[in-house]
């Protein structure tokens, strides 16, 4: 199989959660071509889905080497640090990932929630917001940003927030609640 199929067959058991073939395939296109970055990017990225967190670091910093300046490759790579409890490398590859892309809400909102769990409560307002400006419907942006202002008492705005998250994806349990909590 050409490595053009293989990855491409990797990719579709990627999304359909298929993931030890998806692995298997993208190991296959690597043997074929040990630099192949798309490769080396999604098995980094399937490799924090199945939390293999050594793995997508190794991974995700070889993409990265690549490719220096893929914005993707640096948000997740601060996603796996987060992971890892590495909070102060988590930030330094978001803010990287937002240097290189300014418009990236992913990043803006992951960074946010480092601020958030660091009590920064107006960093993490703001960093939120910024991923808002740029996705209306970052339903994780809105939900946190909801949490950020409930922690400093802007219970109003809070609800504006949870609201939001629902209106934008009803099945988002996790709003619902704290909706509920917020309103008693």
């Amino acid at each position: 199989m050409t490595i053009e199929k293989t990855f491409d067959a990797a990719v579709q058991n990627h999304k359909k959660n298929n993931f030890q073939v998806a692995e298997n395939l993208y190991n296959e296109a690597l043997k074929i071509n040990p630099k192949h970055f798309k490769s080396i990017f999604l098995l980094g990225t399937l490799s924090i889905t199945i939390k293999n967190f050594d793995r997508a670091k190794q991974l995700l910093i070889q993409a990265i080497l690549i490719q220096p300046n893929h914005a993707k490759s640096h948000n997740n790579l601060g996603v796996v640090f987060n992971k890892l409890g590495e909070v102060k490398k988590a930030m330094s590859y978001y803010q990287k990932a937002i240097n290189i892309q300014p418009n990236f809400a992913d990043a803006h909102s992951n960074l946010g929630a480092i601020f958030n769990e660091l009590g920064e409560f107006q960093k993490a307002i703001s960093c939120y917001q910024k991923a808002i400006n740029i996705q209306s419907d970052h339903t994780d942006a809105h939900y946190n940003l909801g949490n950020a202002l409930n922690k400093l008492n802007k219970y109003q705005e809070a609800i504006v927030c949870y609201e939001k998250v629902i209106k934008i994806n009803p099945n988002y349990t996790s709003a619902h609640y704290n909706l509920g909590n917020v309103l008693r």
